[in-house]
């Protein structure tokens, strides 16, 4: 081609061509080149899932810039963005994706890559972001990212652990910062300081989890554009700065679980951009919620779990745009503020577990609310009619609190409601039925109400139930299984202690096919319900409290075959006589929790199901002795007792075999023998001792376990002498001790009063001889630690109004004092004086001799005093009669002198309390005084009458349970719902 070259303008025309041709050939070049990195980058891949992961777009002779996760410039061709996040690739990074130099943003976040893809990082220097999160990084983070100048977001979230100057240390313009779950482990003057001077731009900061420390140092107020903080999950230990309060640009401010102090910055509240604040789980942190602007931007107040107190603001009512209100686990009371009404975009509203009162507004929140939790306060009143409207509420939780009235059957149709949580009130009334059934509805608990007359037949409509719980009702009449047909879905049932009869449908297995729980407690059954022989993953079983007898079916055992940490089977309180098939051959992976409690079975002891973990055999009518291989079954059990049975023989040495008992209770039995030793030497772990009321003879076991852990021994009513072991001084838990009745001859243990957690002590009706205290006199600190203030449960003998009476469950504030009936002798010590919680006290049928102390005077709690039958002499102290709650005094029969004091409950005893003491007078006795040396009292008028001290132990005593402790909470839990944790 021929062209003027005298002519610029035609000269420019065809050189521009020229450049645009030569650019567009260098740009297709290049992008070839691009293409073949990203091949080669390919190759060192592996995929989890071929068909939605292998990157099949990948393809040779295609354009890269049409490959998925590519993004290219549209004017250069050149790649300026790859993401491959979340894909599940494993395997390595090639070196080829370092020269693909033009990229800007580079995200191989959650993938599992096992070599490092940072080591030539530093050549990328055009990235402006870099997403490393959770991609399987090994080894240090390499330095070469501390050279990316240009990097504005940095994301290396669950990498191994780092030095925070040493990455951050040149990345000036950085704007987002997130290194969650990265062990940065350091204190608030470092990681404040290196952030707030490294990266001055910084507008998003996320270190959750990064084991950093408090304080948080004053240098953070120097980010002034910062707009999100999150530092979840470290333990700060400190006080939230005043300074936070400045932050003007914030917008979410995350604080979850930092174990903040102090008083939070109640402006915080108030910042203008605030959208987002969660500052839970800080049980340190006090304050109240302050006056919010009717302007506030808030969507997501979370305060739960914190000491915040005080009254909700009427001004809350001001957040028009909050979506989620968490104020649970906190101390705000009184009412729920009308203002609530406003909150139009509320989504999810958490109150629960606080002490708020009043009755609940009729709105709360607009209708889009689909969460409302009110459990655990004081309200009153009853629910709202409108909440059978919100047609986009999927939880319902009001229970235990005070509400009453008859529960709206709305709220059985509602469309997407999920879950109604409406136990532990005074609703009352009739159920009614209701059409319309929700489809939808998983979990209803109407438990623990007043709740009477039928269950409405449309109940057994819910066909999506998973969950039903109507127990603890006035529920009556008949409930025939076969209405629970259309609840396939259903997996808990629990219809105990209401007043129905539950009704034996046929033997069918399609009845109840997802059935895991099942508790007909006090249902007046009179059989074991015929489908339950077709549930081999039925886990939990409860007929307890039933009309059952006969035998119990061989199937029962193949219930609980089970993939749950714990199944039960509780047959307790029935009539059951006998039992069909060993429980042993169950084969039961984890742990089985048996009850066959208080029924008429007879005949041996049955082996229980192997890795048991709590049996119950107690008050039955069991016979012959403990098999000596039971326990091969108890390797995993931790609770065991035989109690109450006719047993007979020894206790088998076998039985140490099983390590892991921390309950063991052969009481009121007719077993003999000698106690094993390696009860108290092998058994480590075992915390309850009780072998009461059988006829055990020889020594107490003298060889204990310096490993000891026994927390209570009742060996009451038997046959055994010798010593108490002074090796039970390793027993530093010990809190009860019961050896009285038997025929133990030994000082008095003073030595006991070494052990801190001592609180009770029964010697009485054995041969205990000498002082009551140390021999060398110096005992009153012994005897102070050995009666401290008690908190203990089991079955005592103690002698009150001089009857032995069996106390069972004794509470906190009850301490007594038993030692009658030995052979202690000298004075009574002064140091029972200081125990100021004291309410029996029985040193009778002793040879204690001087006189009363007149430190008695301080016992104010003393409800029950006997001295007698000992050789007390020297006048009863007046101050005594200052004593106001004793109703029962025993001085009977000692050598005591003088006039009686008058006044308060001594006018209430009769000649009884005193008599056989030769030298006593008083309007009491026959004998009246005539010295005018000892005048009667007169500080204390005679108005108060006897307090009948039936009733009063009948109150200390009843209706309080045991329990074996928190570690075992779910059995106790189902299988024994008196108990209580010690």
């Amino acid at each position: 081609m021929m062209f003027n070259h005298s002519n610029p303008i035609t000269f420019f025309l065809v050189f521009l061509a020229f450049l645009l041709r030569f650019r567009s050939s260098a740009s297709a070049l290049t992008s070839h080149s691009q293409c073949l990195h990203f091949l080669e980058l390919k190759k060192g891949f592996l995929f989890s899932n071929a068909t939605t992961t292998s990157l099949s777009s990948w393809l040779p002779s295609t354009d890269c810039c049409a490959w998925e996760g590519i993004t290219c410039d549209q004017a250069s061709g050149l790649v300026v963005s790859l993401d491959l996040s979340d894909r599940g690739i494993s395997g390595k990074i090639m070196p080829s994706l370092f020269n693909i130099t033009s990229i800007q943003s580079l995200n191989l976040g959650y993938n599992s890559f096992d070599e490092s893809p940072l080591l030539e990082i530093g050549s990328l220097a055009n990235l402006t972001h870099l997403n490393l999160s959770n991609s399987g990084v090994v080894g240090q983070v390499p330095l070469g990212i501390s050279h990316l100048k240009k990097l504005v977001s940095l994301d290396l979230s669950w990498s191994p652990p780092l030095q925070l100057r040493k990455l951050v240390g040149g990345l000036s313009n950085l704007k987002e910062l997130y290194l969650n779950g990265v062990n940065i482990s350091a204190n608030g003057t470092e990681w404040c300081g290196v952030i707030s001077e490294s990266t001055p731009k910084l507008e998003a900061l996320s270190l959750v989890g990064c084991s950093l420390s408090g304080p948080i140092d004053s240098s953070l107020s120097k980010l002034r554009y910062l707009s999100r903080l999150r530092l979840d999950n470290n333990d700060l230990s400190t006080e939230l700065p005043v300074f936070f309060e400045d932050f003007s640009s914030l917008v979410a401010l995350s604080l979850f679980n930092c174990n903040l102090q102090g008083l939070f910055p109640k402006r915080v509240f108030q910042l203008k951009n605030l959208k987002y604040i969660d500052i839970s789980r800080n049980d340190m942190l006090s304050g109240s919620l302050p006056e919010f602007p009717k302007d506030s931007t808030l969507e997501s107040l979370l305060v739960s779990s914190t000491n915040f107190s005080g009254f909700l603001p009427d001004s809350l009512g001001n957040l028009k745009t909050l979506m989620e209100l968490d104020l649970s686990a906190c101390h705000f009371s009184g009412s729920i503020p009308l203002s609530f009404r406003n909150l139009s975009k509320l989504v999810s509203l958490n109150l629960s577990y606080n002490n708020f009162s009043g009755e609940i507004p009729l709105i709360l929140g607009g209708k889009w609310i689909s969460e409302i939790l009110l459990s655990n306060n004081n309200l009153t009143g009853s629910i709202p009619q409108s909440f059978g409207q919100l047609n986009h509420l999927v939880t319902l939780d009001l229970q235990t609190n005070s509400l009453s009235g008859p529960i709206p059957m709305s709220l059985f149709t509602l469309p997407a409601l999920q879950e109604l949580q409406l136990s532990e009130n005074k609703f009352f009334g009739q159920l009614e039925e209701f059409l319309n059934a929700s489809s939808v509805l998983g979990v209803v608990d109407l438990g623990m109400n007043n709740l009477q007359a039928e269950v409405p037949k449309s109940m057994f409509d819910l066909s999506g139930l998973r969950s039903l719980t109507l127990s603890s009702n006035n529920f009556s009449g008949t409930i025939e299984l076969d209405l629970f047909r259309n609840l396939q879905n259903l997996e808990y049932l629990d219809l105990s202690n209401n007043k129905l009869s539950v009704l034996d449908g046929a033997d069918d297995s399609s009845l109840l096919p997802s059935l895991a729980v099942l508790r007909m407690e006090s249902c007046n059954l009179t059989t074991i319900p015929a489908f339950l022989k077709h549930k081999n993953n039925t886990e939990c079983v409860d007929l307890s409290n039933n009309r059952i007898g006969g035998t119990i079916p061989d199937w029962i055992w193949g219930i609980g075959d089970i993939s749950m940490s714990y199944c039960y089977l509780n047959l307790s309180h029935n009539f059951f006589t006998g039992i069909e098939g060993p429980p042993s051959h169950i084969k039961m992976s984890i742990g089985f929790i048996l009850d066959l409690r208080s029924n008429l079975l007879e005949g041996p002891i049955p082996l229980p199901p192997p890795n048991s973990f709590i049996v119950d055999y107690s008050n039955n009518h069991f016979t012959s002795s403990i098999p000596s291989n039971m326990s091969y079954y108890l390797t995993s059990a931790v609770f065991l007792s035989l109690s109450n049975n006719n047993l007979t023989g020894e206790v088998p040495l076998s039985i140490c075999n099983a390590t892991n008992l921390r309950v063991l209770d052969v009481s009121f039995n007719s077993l003999n023998g000698s106690l094993p030793g390696c009860l108290m030497e092998s058994l480590t772990e075992l915390l309850v001792l009780r072998a009461r009321g059988n006829r055990f003879e020889g020594a107490i076991p003298q060889e204990i376990s310096s490993r000891c852990a026994l927390q209570k021994i009742n060996l009451h009513g038997n046959k055994l002498e010798g010593r108490v072991p002074r090796s039970l001084a390793n027993c530093n838990k010990l809190e009860f001790l019961d050896f009285g009745s038997n025929k133990l001859v030994d000082s008095f243990p003073y030595w006991l009063g070494n052990l801190p957690a001592l609180k009770v002590l029964v010697l009485r009706e054995n041969g205990f001889y000498g002082p009551f205290g140390n021999t060398d006199g110096n005992c009153e600190g012994d005897i102070l630690n050995l009666f401290d203030s008690s908190d203990y449960w089991d079955l005592v003998t103690v002698a009150l109004k001089g009857v032995k009476r069996d106390l069972v469950n004794t509470i906190t504030i009850f301490i007594a004092i038993d030692a009658s009936n030995n052979q202690f002798e000298g004075h009574l010590p002064e140091a029972i004086g200081d125990l100021t919680a004291l309410i029996s006290l029985n040193m009778s049928g002793n040879a204690f001799n001087g006189q009363i102390p007149q430190v008695f005077e301080n016992l104010m709690e003393l409800q029950s005093l006997d001295l007698s039958q000992n050789q007390l002499s020297g006048q009863i102290p007046n101050s005594l009669a200052s004593l106001t709650f004793l109703s029962f005094l025993n001085l009977s029969n000692n050598n005591l002198v003088g006039r009686i004091p008058y006044g308060n409950q001594f006018s209430t005893f009769s000649r009884y309390s005193f008599e056989g003491n030769p030298g006593l007078c008083g309007q009491q006795l026959s004998k009246q005084c005539v010295s005018s040396s000892v005048e009667p009292s007169s500080d204390f008028s005679d108005t108060s009458t006897e307090l009948d001290m039936e009733v009063v132990w009948t109150w200390l005593f009843t209706g309080l349970g045991f329990g074996l402790g928190l570690a075992f909470v779910i059995g106790f839990q189902m299988l024994f719902p008196r108990w209580k944790i010690w």
